[in-house]
């Protein structure tokens, strides 16, 4: 013969529900019932845990994203300077980003065997795998001679951006001018009036 079921005293529930900090799990198995059962009746009669009395301030409906964005690009006129920046002056910011840039890469060269350490003691003991291995290739010499590459590409740009005229534009200049003075005359603008 099957016991009958014991009820439950939902009001001692509703008592410790609202007055203590027990997990709702505990209360469940001091008061031999399903926790979802004291979730539901909680629910549905309004039962409030201690420390939740404080209403939750009603979800703002979201701004625009135009009146996100005016505040900071209004902002960020008032930091542009008036003038556009000339080439020769971004150039000359590049070059100095380039520098340290090329300083920073000496520096982990140099002391790589250290960083490595570093990185072995901030994650020593941690079960961090992929951590680690992101910042060991930071440091390996594939990234660094790519660091490397892009540094020299962007230094022989800036070299060619500082330059009055490159190669191309000095030789067009001279094919222009060549034969001018002489009897062949301009050979690119008139070339059916070369003597035979």
């Amino acid at each position: 013969m099957a016991k009958p079921k014991k009820s439950i005293d939902w009001k001692a529930v509703e008592r410790d529900y609202t007055k203590t900090a027990l997990p709702v799990r505990e209360l469940a198995r001091w008061y031999n019932c399903d926790e979802k059962a004291i979730r539901l009746r909680a629910k549905a009669e309004g039962w409030v845990r201690p420390g939740a009395e404080t209403p939750q301030p009603a979800p703002q409906s979201p701004q625009p994203l135009d009146a996100l964005v005016a505040p900071i690009v209004e902002r960020l006129r008032e930091l542009a300077p008036d003038e556009p920046a000339t080439t020769p002056d971004i150039v000359e910011r590049a070059r100095r980003v380039t520098l340290r840039l090329v300083d920073e890469l000496e520096a982990v060269t140099t002391r790589k065997g250290e960083l490595g350490e570093m990185i072995d003691e901030a994650l020593a003991g941690k079960d961090n795998a992929k951590q680690r291995e992101s910042l060991r290739k930071a440091l390996s010499l594939s990234e660094r001679a790519t660091v490397l590459k892009n540094i020299a590409l962007t230094t022989k740009t800036l070299a060619e951006a500082q330059a009055p005229a490159g190669k191309k534009a000095a030789a067009a200049e001279d094919a222009k001018s060549a034969g001018l003075g002489s009897d062949w005359g301009d050979d690119l603008a008139m070339p059916d009036a070369r003597p035979n």
